[in-house]
């Protein structure tokens, strides 16, 4: 890959802009092949795009802005889900990847307003819509021997294409500060996703069919973090992540959460840091880190996996400092630039 940007920034009044354009050239060869061939299989995808993106601020008062902001980026595939070679995942699962997968094409839209209130007090909205191309999905058929049997109590799992998404939402946060020692940061997100396309999957009988997709739900999550400042050198932090159930191509991942609570303390002129961490508070109450994933088509297959992941983690954590100077190195920062790579 290669790619260069140009960013264009000013200001005029109560106006602030930025301008940006990535030019990108991007040439892929993947290559595999059985043992057995004596000829390897190369595919090439290769491109040529222009990555622009705009943002515009206005200043309504002293405390509050508009800003609206335009983007489109690429989400590149991992050569994991290019592997065409099917493997056993389990007894009733045969897992592959897409060797000419696509890169996903994403464009942002958003609109938002932001206001501060006092005592370090602030709110925020950002109302947004996502278009993505090339859509990268997991999803299931039927497996198909050789000689076009069907083998109903066997599904083959591919990642591949499946289509476009379109996401439309809006974000909502604030921070808020009851005392001077007490911070909450909230954040919330509410969202419709839809999405529309086809799969075609060629299977080891080597007859290619289309499965066509569509799928759509309204989903949201909240992300909630809560900070109390005990003297000057110690905090205690609680932090709860919530993901509602949420649509796939095929099916349906269910709702997932993590509560979370970390107290440091620092000592020796704060030279030495003591962290103690609870990580997925789960206690036996809850059904924390755990995730139901569905997927199903009608008149052919449904399956469902409850994945428990551990639960009620302690640890500490010691970390001292013998140089606490300031690192004065400066280095070339670009907003525009990390987040385009």
């Amino acid at each position: 890959m290669h790619s260069g940007y140009a960013q264009l920034t000013g200001a005029k009044k109560k106006w602030n802009y930025a301008v940006g354009l990535r030019l990108e050239s991007m040439k892929r060869a993947y290559t595999e092949a059985l043992k057995s061939e004596i000829t390897e299989n190369t595919y090439h995808y290769d491109f040529l795009k222009l990555f622009p993106s705009a943002s515009l601020q206005y200043e309504l008062s002293e405390n509050t802005n508009i800003k609206t902001a335009y983007s489109k980026r690429v989400a590149r595939t991992t050569t994991f889900k290019m592997n065409s070679f099917a493997e056993r995942e389990h007894s009733e699962v045969f897992e592959q990847g897409d060797n000419t997968l696509l890169p996903e094409f994403i464009d942002l839209v958003e609109l938002g307003v932001t206001k501060k209130l006092k005592g370090g007090n602030a709110v925020y909205a950002t109302a947004y819509f996502r278009h993505v191309k090339n859509a990268i999905n997991r999803v299931n058929t039927l497996a198909y021997e050789r000689n076009g049997a069907v083998i109903d109590t066997i599904l083959n799992r591919v990642y591949s294409n499946v289509g476009r998404s379109n996401t439309i939402g809006i974000e909502l946060g604030a921070t808020l500060k009851p005392t001077k020692n007490w911070t909450h940061i909230i954040g919330m997100n509410f969202y419709n996703d839809k999405i529309e396309g086809a799969l075609n999957f060629k299977h080891r009988d080597g007859v290619a069919r289309t499965y066509a997709i569509a799928s759509e739900a309204t989903m949201y999550s909240l992300n909630l973090n809560t900070t109390v400042d005990f003297w000057e050198n110690a905090s205690l932090q609680f932090t709860f992540n919530y993901l509602s159930a949420r649509n796939t191509a095929m099916g349906e991942n269910s709702r997932f959460y993590s509560p979370n609570l970390t107290f440091r303390k620092k000592f020796m002129d704060d030279k030495l840091t003591a962290t103690l961490q609870w990580q997925n508070i789960d206690m036996g109450l809850l059904n924390t880190n755990e995730q139901r994933i569905t997927a199903a088509r009608a008149s052919q297959f449904f399956t469902t996996t409850n994945y428990v992941y551990e639960v009620d983690m302690l640890s500490l954590n010691l970390s001292y400092t013998f140089n606490a100077r300031k690192n004065s190195s400066k280095f070339i920062d670009s907003e525009f630039g990390k987040k385009e790579f």
